[in-house]
């Protein structure tokens, strides 16, 4: 549908609407697994967007990216492209909604360099854009599970526990499939955290399950490798954990997330 959009609009010569394709279906594409296709997509977007002077649209598509790559694992990079990304969205008519979610990729990004500070200080800084522009709950979707991260990597758990609250009571609201997701995955982080490993691998399962029925590979096998932490045995640890290697080895990303083991 999105392939199909995005040749009627350049048949027809409309920038917008193609750049709106074309990060729109980078997006997908990142969810499908498609990561190459998707790279190729949001770069797209970028140049696109920066061709008609469209600072919203390239700042954002520039947040996608820099998250695309930081799941790929090149992270300097990743980390030049949410840099830019923070510029462009200075003169941004949606500055703060923009700023917010750059900075939540900010924050992932140096939590998978294990920079601690630096992800503090972007989590700091996605927080007072929220609460400029009166705490949007799209952009929340991004912010807070990366708030609970930050929290627990730094030993805050009582914030994280009360950021995970506050996600899950927004997807008791909208009654959203991925919110669901996202609120289960931060609740098991925490859980996780705590020791309590029963509960941490059931809100993990049923997340990991919401990602797959969303069609988000990547975050269903984040969440697989997030479950294997609560069992104990190493056989049946490295049984849970073998399918999302996988997925996250053809995936093209290495790492295999070692920021879920260190900072979970």
């Amino acid at each position: 549908m999105v392939g199909e959009t995005l040749e009627q609009a350049t048949r027809m010569g409309a920038p917008r609407a193609v750049a709106l394709c074309q990060n729109f279906g980078g997006y997908l594409d990142f969810q499908a697994g498609a990561w190459d296709a998707a790279e190729k997509s949001l770069r797209s977007a970028v140049d696109t967007y920066r061709e008609f002077g469209a600072a919203s649209g390239e700042s954002l598509s520039l947040q996608r990216l820099g998250v695309l790559l930081t799941a790929k694992g090149r992270l300097a990079e990743g980390l030049e492209v949410l840099d830019e990304g923070v510029v462009v969205a200075e003169r941004a008519v949606m500055r703060a909604h923009a700023l917010t979610r750059l900075y939540a990729s900010i924050a992932r990004n140096r939590l998978a360099a294990a920079d601690l500070e630096a992800a503090d200080r972007a989590l700091e800084q996605g927080h007072d854009e929220a609460r400029r522009h009166g705490n949007c709950v799209t952009c929340n979707g991004l912010l807070l599970p990366e708030s609970v991260r930050v929290h627990l990597a730094m030993g805050r758990h009582q914030a994280a526990h009360e950021d995970a609250d506050k996600l899950e009571a927004i997807a008791a609201t909208y009654e959203s499939r991925l919110w669901s997701a996202m609120a289960r995955h931060a609740r098991g982080r925490c859980l996780l955290a705590g020791g309590e490993l029963a509960g941490a691998d059931a809100a993990l399962k049923e997340a990991e399950e919401a990602y797959a029925d969303y069609g988000d590979v990547y975050e269903a096998a984040r969440c697989r490798v997030a479950r294997a932490l609560a069992i104990s045995d190493p056989e049946r640890q490295s049984e849970v954990a073998a399918p999302a290697r996988e997925t996250l080895k053809r995936l093209g990303t290495e790492r295999v997330e070692g920021e879920v083991s260190k900072f979970v």
